[in-house]
């Protein structure tokens, strides 16, 4: 069956071929009126996995057509509730400024992790305890480099990818650094300094108990100067057997599986649009069918952009899908992470199994 408009045809399938050969399979066009306007309707089935490729092939489409256009909707279907940012913005729900925690903070934070999956803390740490923070960790990132160099000069740091039990690469100049030492200074000031302030709110939010059923994982995530965006993911996955969201606009209140890990960030410098932050889907945890619709959350407008302060803190559902955004500045972004998880739950993605201090 050829297709009734077939000018508009060929637009969108030329510039999906340039898209690696993603195919309109039938397209159709025809005038409707509404609220007496006379309005276009263009209609494609394609295959094409990424969402911004079909925005981006509806814009030629529409930049192309001769009539004019005022308003432009455009309907694609979607495995799970597509969740939208608020009229008034994020911030009044997600941010909570308060150095200690009490019981009515706790409560809050509770819901927002279960209705978000994320939430912001500002000033954590003050300015005396960061800089300590950051000389420790800024020693665990020379010594790590220095045994790579020794042992595996035949590595690029920064282009080669590498997966050790120490250290694994996240793409170009963005890395995952370990800390499991116990003799390391940064596992002594989140021993001796963070779990006093956080441990109360972890336990609540995970329903168990650090060093029962709750254990932890320490590691600095940092990006040197020139680290591109990463593309959209989810650090967990959905369990096997355990309920999502679905399709009920409440499902996250009564359906929705309690998490099984949350994860803790702490930047250590400043993120602003220079050194980059890491840009979150709020609500992207309720379901395990939204993998791969990252680039929604972007053409609808629908992020958080993490840009906070050196010693704030941004607490996060496992399941919430995020990405790190790039390093354009001449410095590196260190960012402490702290992954609180039931001690059934195994994380086998994120590192090697060769060790750089075994040799």
């Amino acid at each position: 069956m050829s297709p009734p408009c077939p000018e508009a045809w060929k637009i969108v399938n030329e510039h999906l071929v340039e898209y690696d050969d993603y195919v309109i399979n039938w397209i159709s066009n025809s005038k409707a009126t509404y609220e007496g306007q006379s309005v276009d309707l263009l209609c494609a089935v394609t295959e094409a996995p990424l969402v911004d490729d079909i925005v981006t092939a509806t814009a030629h489409v529409i930049s192309d057509n001769t009539s004019a256009c005022h308003i432009c909707e455009l309907w694609a279907s979607s495995p799970a509730i597509l969740t939208l940012r608020p009229i008034e913005g994020y911030d009044e729900y997600i941010t909570v400024a308060e150095k200690q925690s009490n019981e009515n903070v706790e409560r809050t934070v509770m819901m927002t992790m279960k209705e978000w999956g994320i939430y912001h803390q500002t000033a954590l740490l003050d300015t005396r305890e960061v800089d300590e923070l950051k000389h420790y960790i800024n020693d665990e990132i020379s010594c790590i480099e220095e045994l790579l160099s020794l042992h595996r000069p035949d590595i690029t740091i920064g282009k080669d990818i590498l997966a050790f039990q120490e250290i694994s690469s996240r793409g170009n100049e963005r890395f995952d650094l370990l800390l499991s030492s116990p003799i390391c200074k940064v596992r002594d000031f989140v021993n001796c300094t963070l779990l006093k302030r956080i441990s109360p709110l972890i336990e609540r939010i995970l329903n168990g108990q650090l060093g029962h059923n709750i254990d932890f994982d320490i590691s600095v995530v940092f990006s040197k100067p020139g680290a591109p965006n990463q593309g959209w993911h989810a650090d967990g996955e959905h369990q096997s057997g355990a309920t999502d969201a679905g399709w009920d606009a409440k499902g996250w209140l009564t359906q929705l599986a309690e998490p099984y890990a949350i994860c803790f960030f702490i930047p250590l410098i400043d993120l602003d649009d220079k050194t980059g932050y890491t840009q979150f889907w709020p609500a992207s945890h309720r379901n395990r069918g939204l993998p791969g619709f990252g680039p929604v959350a972007e053409i609808t407008q629908s992020t958080w952009d993490g840009k906070c302060r050196a010693g704030d803190m941004v607490v996060y559902d496992y399941r919430l899908m995020h990405r790190g955004m790039a390093n354009t500045s001449n410095v590196v972004r260190p960012i402490l992470q702290i992954l609180f998880k039931k001690t059934w739950y195994k994380e086998r993605r994120n590192y090697g199994i060769e060790s750089l201090r075994g040799k």
